[in-house]
Protein backbone atom coordinates (compact mmCIF):
# COMPACT_ATOMS: atom_id res chain seq x y z
CA UNK A 1 0.00 0.00 0.00
CA UNK A 2 3.10 2.55 1.02
CA UNK A 3 4.90 1.65 -2.18
CA UNK A 4 1.54 2.60 -3.78
CA UNK A 5 0.76 5.79 -2.19
CA UNK A 6 4.79 6.69 -3.21
CA UNK A 7 3.74 5.47 -6.74
CA UNK A 8 1.04 7.51 -7.12
CA UNK A 9 2.23 11.00 -5.51
CA UNK A 10 5.79 10.56 -7.77
CA UNK A 11 2.88 10.05 -11.02
CA UNK A 12 1.44 13.38 -9.72
CA UNK A 13 4.65 15.08 -8.84
CA UNK A 14 5.99 14.40 -12.98
CA UNK A 15 2.29 15.29 -14.33
CA UNK A 16 2.94 18.76 -12.56
CA UNK A 17 6.44 19.09 -13.74
CA UNK A 18 5.07 18.54 -17.75
CA UNK A 19 2.39 20.77 -17.21
CA UNK A 20 4.34 23.04 -15.52
CA UNK A 21 6.73 23.12 -18.91
CA UNK A 22 4.27 23.19 -21.22
CA UNK A 23 2.12 25.96 -19.64
CA UNK A 24 1.71 29.70 -21.22
CA UNK A 25 3.39 32.01 -18.58
CA UNK A 26 0.71 34.48 -18.52
CA UNK A 27 1.55 37.79 -17.37
CA UNK A 28 -0.35 41.28 -16.03
CA UNK A 29 -0.37 43.92 -19.11
CA UNK A 30 1.90 45.99 -16.95
CA UNK A 31 4.88 43.92 -17.00
CA UNK A 32 4.08 42.90 -20.12
CA UNK A 33 4.40 46.58 -21.49
CA UNK A 34 7.52 47.40 -19.06
CA UNK A 35 9.22 43.93 -20.79
CA UNK A 36 8.57 45.19 -24.75
CA UNK A 37 9.68 48.70 -23.62
CA UNK A 38 13.35 46.87 -22.41
CA UNK A 39 13.39 44.44 -24.86
CA UNK A 40 11.45 44.44 -27.78
CA UNK A 41 8.83 41.56 -28.56
CA UNK A 42 4.94 41.42 -29.40
CA UNK A 43 2.23 41.61 -26.32
CA UNK A 44 -0.47 38.49 -27.08
CA UNK A 45 -3.08 39.33 -25.11
CA UNK A 46 -6.19 36.90 -24.43
CA UNK A 47 -9.09 39.03 -24.12
CA UNK A 48 -11.65 36.55 -22.00
CA UNK A 49 -15.01 36.87 -19.75
CA UNK A 50 -15.79 34.55 -17.10
CA UNK A 51 -18.89 33.24 -18.47
CA UNK A 52 -17.59 32.55 -22.19
CA UNK A 53 -17.54 29.22 -23.15
CA UNK A 54 -15.14 29.38 -26.01
CA UNK A 55 -12.52 31.11 -24.30
CA UNK A 56 -12.63 28.14 -21.81
CA UNK A 57 -11.95 25.68 -24.71
CA UNK A 58 -9.30 27.66 -26.14
CA UNK A 59 -7.31 27.33 -23.01
CA UNK A 60 -7.82 23.72 -22.76
CA UNK A 61 -7.33 22.89 -26.23
CA UNK A 62 -4.67 25.61 -27.77
CA UNK A 63 -3.08 27.28 -25.26
CA UNK A 64 -2.38 23.67 -23.15
CA UNK A 65 -0.87 22.47 -26.33
CA UNK A 66 2.91 21.87 -25.35
CA UNK A 67 4.30 23.39 -28.48
CA UNK A 68 2.20 26.40 -28.58
CA UNK A 69 2.62 27.29 -25.14
CA UNK A 70 6.49 26.97 -25.82
CA UNK A 71 6.15 28.88 -28.96
CA UNK A 72 4.44 31.98 -27.30
CA UNK A 73 6.16 31.66 -24.06
CA UNK A 74 9.48 32.62 -26.53
CA UNK A 75 8.22 35.35 -28.69
CA UNK A 76 5.57 36.91 -27.39
CA UNK A 77 4.35 38.94 -24.25
CA UNK A 78 1.25 36.88 -23.19
CA UNK A 79 -1.44 38.79 -21.15
CA UNK A 80 -4.07 37.00 -19.99
CA UNK A 81 -6.97 39.72 -19.62
CA UNK A 82 -10.68 39.19 -18.37
CA UNK A 83 -12.86 42.29 -20.13
CA UNK A 84 -14.76 42.71 -17.36
CA UNK A 85 -12.42 43.11 -14.48
CA UNK A 86 -13.51 45.73 -11.97
CA UNK A 87 -9.32 46.37 -11.53
CA UNK A 88 -8.43 49.59 -12.20
CA UNK A 89 -5.48 49.22 -14.65
CA UNK A 90 -2.62 51.57 -16.22
CA UNK A 91 -1.43 51.20 -19.51
CA UNK A 92 0.52 53.29 -21.08
CA UNK A 93 0.66 55.89 -18.54
CA UNK A 94 -3.71 55.85 -18.96
CA UNK A 95 -5.68 54.67 -16.09
CA UNK A 96 -8.31 52.73 -17.27
CA UNK A 97 -12.06 51.14 -15.08
CA UNK A 98 -14.65 49.36 -15.87
CA UNK A 99 -17.76 52.02 -15.85
CA UNK A 100 -19.94 48.86 -14.11
CA UNK A 101 -22.67 50.08 -16.80
CA UNK A 102 -24.36 46.86 -17.01
CA UNK A 103 -24.53 43.38 -15.70
CA UNK A 104 -21.59 42.22 -18.37
CA UNK A 105 -20.10 45.30 -18.68
CA UNK A 106 -16.70 45.67 -20.03
CA UNK A 107 -13.30 47.26 -19.10
CA UNK A 108 -12.60 50.59 -20.90
CA UNK A 109 -9.22 48.99 -21.71
CA UNK A 110 -10.36 46.00 -23.00
CA UNK A 111 -13.18 48.44 -25.44
CA UNK A 112 -10.25 50.39 -26.52
CA UNK A 113 -7.98 47.23 -27.62
CA UNK A 114 -10.37 45.43 -29.59
CA UNK A 115 -11.75 48.20 -31.04
CA UNK A 116 -15.19 48.36 -29.41
CA UNK A 117 -16.07 44.62 -30.76
CA UNK A 118 -16.76 43.13 -27.89
CA UNK A 119 -16.61 39.66 -28.64
CA UNK A 120 -14.81 36.66 -27.07
CA UNK A 121 -12.79 35.18 -27.60
CA UNK A 122 -10.52 37.98 -29.09
CA UNK A 123 -6.69 37.94 -29.29
CA UNK A 124 -5.43 41.14 -29.43
CA UNK A 125 -1.32 41.47 -30.87
CA UNK A 126 0.29 44.73 -29.77
CA UNK A 127 3.49 45.10 -32.11
CA UNK A 128 6.88 46.84 -31.17
CA UNK A 129 5.52 50.41 -32.42
CA UNK A 130 2.62 49.87 -30.21
CA UNK A 131 0.00 48.96 -32.80
CA UNK A 132 -3.10 47.15 -31.72
CA UNK A 133 -4.04 44.18 -34.29
CA UNK A 134 -7.43 42.26 -32.41
CA UNK A 135 -8.32 39.11 -34.05
CA UNK A 136 -11.73 37.88 -32.79
CA UNK A 137 -12.87 34.58 -32.46
CA UNK A 138 -11.72 30.66 -31.25
CA UNK A 139 -8.82 29.14 -32.94
CA UNK A 140 -7.42 26.21 -33.23
CA UNK A 141 -3.62 24.86 -33.04
CA UNK A 142 -4.21 24.69 -37.00
CA UNK A 143 -5.30 28.39 -37.05
CA UNK A 144 -3.39 30.01 -34.42
CA UNK A 145 -0.20 28.49 -35.89
CA UNK A 146 0.20 31.00 -39.05
CA UNK A 147 -1.49 34.07 -36.89
CA UNK A 148 1.20 33.32 -34.08
CA UNK A 149 4.01 33.40 -36.91
CA UNK A 150 2.50 36.80 -39.38
CA UNK A 151 3.84 38.76 -35.67
CA UNK A 152 6.05 36.96 -33.99
CA UNK A 153 8.26 37.88 -36.91
CA UNK A 154 6.71 41.08 -37.88
CA UNK A 155 5.43 39.74 -41.48
CA UNK A 156 2.43 41.90 -40.77
CA UNK A 157 4.80 44.69 -41.50
CA UNK A 158 5.47 43.52 -45.43
CA UNK A 159 2.39 41.79 -45.99
CA UNK A 160 -1.38 41.12 -45.53
CA UNK A 161 -2.41 37.93 -43.50
CA UNK A 162 -4.43 36.43 -46.86
CA UNK A 163 -1.15 36.77 -48.73
CA UNK A 164 0.90 35.16 -46.35
CA UNK A 165 -1.84 32.61 -45.33
CA UNK A 166 -1.45 30.99 -49.04
CA UNK A 167 2.61 31.15 -48.50
CA UNK A 168 2.08 29.85 -45.02
CA UNK A 169 0.33 26.90 -46.59
CA UNK A 170 1.80 25.97 -49.96
CA UNK A 171 4.84 25.47 -47.45
CA UNK A 172 3.94 23.72 -44.41
CA UNK A 173 0.75 21.98 -46.19
CA UNK A 174 1.46 21.68 -49.63
CA UNK A 175 -1.27 19.63 -51.79
CA UNK A 176 -1.07 18.61 -55.91
CA UNK A 177 -2.88 22.07 -56.94
CA UNK A 178 0.24 24.19 -55.52
CA UNK A 179 1.45 26.39 -58.23
CA UNK A 180 5.08 26.95 -56.42
CA UNK A 181 6.85 24.70 -59.20
CA UNK A 182 9.71 27.16 -60.06
CA UNK A 183 13.17 26.96 -58.74
CA UNK A 184 16.01 29.38 -58.38
CA UNK A 185 19.06 28.24 -59.39
CA UNK A 186 21.32 29.15 -56.42
CA UNK A 187 25.21 29.14 -56.50
CA UNK A 188 27.77 29.49 -53.93
CA UNK A 189 28.96 32.82 -52.91
CA UNK A 190 32.69 32.15 -54.32
CA UNK A 191 30.78 30.69 -57.65
CA UNK A 192 28.52 34.38 -57.77
CA UNK A 193 31.39 36.43 -56.81
CA UNK A 194 33.81 34.30 -59.85
CA UNK A 195 30.90 35.09 -62.16
CA UNK A 196 30.56 38.83 -61.30
CA UNK A 197 34.52 39.04 -62.01
CA UNK A 198 35.15 37.57 -65.26
CA UNK A 199 31.52 38.09 -66.09
CA UNK A 200 31.44 35.07 -67.75
CA UNK A 201 27.54 34.80 -69.09
CA UNK A 202 28.36 38.29 -71.22
CA UNK A 203 25.92 39.68 -69.79
CA UNK A 204 26.54 41.80 -65.94
CA UNK A 205 24.65 40.71 -63.34
CA UNK A 206 23.62 41.98 -59.98
CA UNK A 207 24.32 39.66 -56.83
CA UNK A 208 20.94 38.55 -54.55
CA UNK A 209 21.52 37.25 -51.17
CA UNK A 210 19.13 35.50 -49.18
CA UNK A 211 20.30 35.13 -45.24
CA UNK A 212 18.33 33.11 -43.52
CA UNK A 213 17.85 30.46 -40.89
CA UNK A 214 17.02 27.21 -40.61
CA UNK A 215 14.96 27.77 -37.79
CA UNK A 216 13.45 30.75 -38.89
CA UNK A 217 9.74 29.96 -40.06
CA UNK A 218 9.59 33.64 -43.15
CA UNK A 219 12.92 31.98 -44.20
CA UNK A 220 11.41 28.71 -44.81
CA UNK A 221 8.22 30.23 -46.08
CA UNK A 222 9.93 32.23 -47.90
CA UNK A 223 11.76 29.46 -49.84
CA UNK A 224 8.78 27.33 -50.05
CA UNK A 225 6.60 29.62 -51.47
CA UNK A 226 7.79 33.01 -52.77
CA UNK A 227 11.08 31.80 -54.55
CA UNK A 228 9.46 28.81 -55.59
CA UNK A 229 6.76 30.90 -57.84
CA UNK A 230 7.65 30.15 -61.35
CA UNK A 231 7.27 33.94 -62.26
CA UNK A 232 9.84 35.41 -59.15
CA UNK A 233 12.69 32.06 -59.47
CA UNK A 234 12.69 32.56 -63.38
CA UNK A 235 13.31 36.58 -62.89
CA UNK A 236 15.91 35.70 -60.47
CA UNK A 237 17.49 33.58 -62.62
CA UNK A 238 17.58 35.98 -65.26
CA UNK A 239 18.54 38.92 -63.78
CA UNK A 240 20.54 38.09 -60.62
CA UNK A 241 22.89 35.88 -59.38
CA UNK A 242 21.23 34.35 -56.42
CA UNK A 243 23.21 33.39 -53.44
CA UNK A 244 21.39 31.64 -50.09
CA UNK A 245 23.49 32.13 -47.05
CA UNK A 246 22.68 31.31 -43.19
CA UNK A 247 23.10 33.79 -41.10
CA UNK A 248 24.65 31.79 -38.39
CA UNK A 249 27.27 29.95 -41.01
CA UNK A 250 30.31 28.73 -38.72
CA UNK A 251 32.27 28.63 -41.90
CA UNK A 252 34.90 31.44 -42.89
CA UNK A 253 33.49 33.78 -45.31
CA UNK A 254 35.50 35.48 -47.84
CA UNK A 255 33.79 38.15 -50.13
CA UNK A 256 35.45 40.92 -52.00
CA UNK A 257 38.95 40.80 -50.00
CA UNK A 258 37.06 40.41 -46.95
CA UNK A 259 37.62 37.45 -44.51
CA UNK A 260 34.67 37.25 -42.05
CA UNK A 261 34.29 34.52 -39.52
CA UNK A 262 31.81 33.61 -36.63
CA UNK A 263 33.63 34.99 -33.44
CA UNK A 264 31.66 32.36 -31.22
CA UNK A 265 30.36 29.77 -34.03
CA UNK A 266 27.17 28.77 -32.35
CA UNK A 267 24.06 28.51 -33.61
CA UNK A 268 21.98 31.41 -33.64
CA UNK A 269 25.02 33.87 -33.26
CA UNK A 270 25.40 35.77 -37.03
CA UNK A 271 28.31 35.48 -38.93
CA UNK A 272 30.47 38.44 -39.66
CA UNK A 273 29.38 38.47 -42.82
CA UNK A 274 25.52 38.81 -41.32
CA UNK A 275 26.30 41.54 -39.27
CA UNK A 276 28.48 43.30 -41.97
CA UNK A 277 25.46 43.17 -44.43
CA UNK A 278 22.32 44.01 -42.09
CA UNK A 279 24.00 45.86 -39.12
CA UNK A 280 22.52 47.49 -37.17
CA UNK A 281 18.76 45.99 -38.06
CA UNK A 282 20.04 41.97 -38.58
CA UNK A 283 16.65 40.58 -39.13
CA UNK A 284 15.72 37.40 -40.66
CA UNK A 285 14.76 36.04 -43.24
CA UNK A 286 16.59 39.05 -45.64
CA UNK A 287 17.38 39.98 -49.31
CA UNK A 288 20.70 41.56 -50.04
CA UNK A 289 20.93 43.28 -53.31
CA UNK A 290 25.05 43.68 -54.32
CA UNK A 291 25.66 45.76 -57.76
CA UNK A 292 28.08 44.81 -60.08
CA UNK A 293 30.88 47.17 -58.79
CA UNK A 294 30.14 44.82 -55.40
CA UNK A 295 28.47 47.62 -53.61
CA UNK A 296 25.75 47.19 -51.89
CA UNK A 297 22.20 48.30 -52.91
CA UNK A 298 20.10 47.74 -50.99
CA UNK A 299 18.45 45.48 -48.28
CA UNK A 300 15.12 43.70 -47.91
CA UNK A 301 14.36 42.84 -44.38
CA UNK A 302 11.80 40.46 -43.50
CA UNK A 303 9.38 38.03 -45.50
CA UNK A 304 7.89 39.28 -48.95
CA UNK A 305 5.23 37.60 -50.81
CA UNK A 306 5.92 37.45 -54.56
CA UNK A 307 3.90 40.39 -54.76
CA UNK A 308 5.77 42.60 -53.28
CA UNK A 309 9.27 40.66 -53.75
CA UNK A 310 8.51 40.92 -57.67
CA UNK A 311 8.34 44.99 -58.04
CA UNK A 312 11.56 45.72 -55.51
CA UNK A 313 13.52 42.94 -58.05
CA UNK A 314 12.01 45.14 -61.40
CA UNK A 315 13.14 48.39 -59.64
CA UNK A 316 16.47 47.16 -58.70
CA UNK A 317 17.48 44.81 -61.74
CA UNK A 318 16.62 47.52 -64.61
CA UNK A 319 18.95 50.48 -62.17
CA UNK A 320 15.84 52.42 -61.78
CA UNK A 321 17.17 53.36 -58.24
CA UNK A 322 19.63 55.40 -60.16
CA UNK A 323 18.30 57.13 -62.22
CA UNK A 324 15.83 58.91 -59.58
CA UNK A 325 12.24 57.14 -60.21
CA UNK A 326 10.04 57.54 -57.87
CA UNK A 327 8.83 54.47 -56.30
CA UNK A 328 5.11 55.36 -55.78
CA UNK A 329 4.69 56.11 -59.60
CA UNK A 330 6.69 53.23 -60.23
CA UNK A 331 3.83 51.14 -58.40
CA UNK A 332 1.06 52.84 -59.77
CA UNK A 333 1.97 52.07 -63.16
CA UNK A 334 3.76 48.51 -62.17
CA UNK A 335 2.32 45.80 -64.67
CA UNK A 336 3.07 42.47 -62.63
CA UNK A 337 3.02 39.30 -64.69
CA UNK A 338 1.88 37.36 -61.53
CA UNK A 339 -1.24 35.89 -61.98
Amino acid sequence: MRNTIITFLLFMIFCSVISAQTRVNWMSIEEAVKMQESSPRTILIDMYTDWCGWCKKMDMETFNNPDIANYINTNFYPVKFNAETKDTVVYRGETFINMNTGQRSSHQLAQMLMGGRMSYPTIVYIDYEFKVNPVPGFMDIRSIEPILVYFAERINKNSDYAYFLKDFRNAFEPDSTSKVDGNVNWLTLEGATELMKNKKDGKPKKMMLFVNSDFNNSSKIMLASSFRHPVISDYINSNFYPVKINYDTPDTVKFNEGIFINEQNVPGYPNQFTIALLQPDIRLPSIVFIDEEFRLIFALRGYFPPETLERYMDFISKDLYINGTDWIKFNEEFESKLE
